[in-house]
């Protein structure tokens, strides 16, 4: 990868957004009504976005003007090249956002090869979806980085006003942690990504955010994970804020890890207060 494309790509990395809802059926009628010139158009953006998900990897995805010349070039092979090198870094880089992907390029081309014209729309499919949870995976961990420097001296309420998580089983059993009203809490095993860090097999990378929304208002949890959030034994919908009430039993995928949540923190409670400047 050159070095003046690398500099640029970690430099906009923080701010640089990825679109996370292509559509295989937008994609097929614009590229029919527009003569494929729109074909050319998706190409490319999804080219510039993988570069972005994937920057971790190293390799570097050229352009479709640049994917263009070096078909001419090489008799229409190199499109087939590079459309591989795409499906097989969004495959590769997907443990990196505790994402699930089964198609690579071999399974890619099976589709196409095996079932001509349709089989292409089914590997498309399936490559513009696991484009999208991988883009989705991003912008909330850049989301989380974003609000970290926007308000990185915001006072925080008095202890007073604060909920709490009580791990009871797990890695945290034992240690409470201070939530601040109106600010998300990540719950994961990547120290990178999350705000509190909790140990097992089945944690993802994210599995969760908490969110305490005041005295008498409750909590808000959203399931990010693979194998679940449990509220009292009954799991949550997946990747949709749930409203959840105080003294209610959390436990994180197989229940290894479970926590209380408690409302209005003791005035003399010295836990850690997560989201504040002292946060784990």
């Amino acid at each position: 990868m050159p070095e003046r494309c690398r500099k640029r790509t970690n430099q906009d990395r923080g701010t640089d957004e990825v679109k996370q809802d292509r559509s295989l059926l937008l994609y097929v009628l614009l590229s029919f009504v527009t003569f494929s010139v729109y074909h050319f158009y998706f190409m490319d953006l999804w080219a510039k976005d993988v570069n972005i998900l994937c920057e971790k990897d190293g390799k570097h995805t050229v352009g479709v003007e640049k994917m263009m010349l070096f078909s001419v070039l090489t008799f229409g092979v190199y499109k087939y090249v590079w459309l591989a090198e795409i499906v097989d870094r969004i495959c590769d880089n997907a443990a990196e956002y505790d994402v699930e992907v089964r198609q690579d390029s071999e399974t890619f081309f099976v589709w196409m090869i095996l079932v001509p014209v349709l089989g292409y729309l089914v590997a498309m499919y399936r490559a513009i979806r696991d484009t999208n949870r991988l883009a989705e995976a991003y912008e909330r961990s850049r989301q989380k980085r974003t609000e970290v420097h926007d308000n990185p001296n915001t006072k925080p309420p008095p202890p007073c006003m604060r909920g709490r998580l009580s791990g009871l089983t797990g890695s945290l059993a034992g240690r409470s942690f201070e939530l601040i009203p109106g600010r998300s809490v990540e719950l994961g095993r990547n120290p990178a990504e999350v705000s509190l860090i909790v140990r097992g097999e089945k944690i993802s990378r994210i599995h969760c955010t908490v969110q305490y929304n005041g005295k008498d208002l409750g909590f808000n949890i959203t399931d990010h994970s693979r194998n679940g959030v449990f509220v009292n034994g009954v799991r949550i919908p997946y990747n949709v804020p749930t409203y959840v009430s105080g003294k209610s039993i959390v436990a994180l995928a197989d229940g290894a890890n479970k926590f209380q949540l408690i409302e209005a923190a003791d005035e003399d409670d010295r836990s850690p207060a997560l989201g504040a400047d002292n946060e784990e």
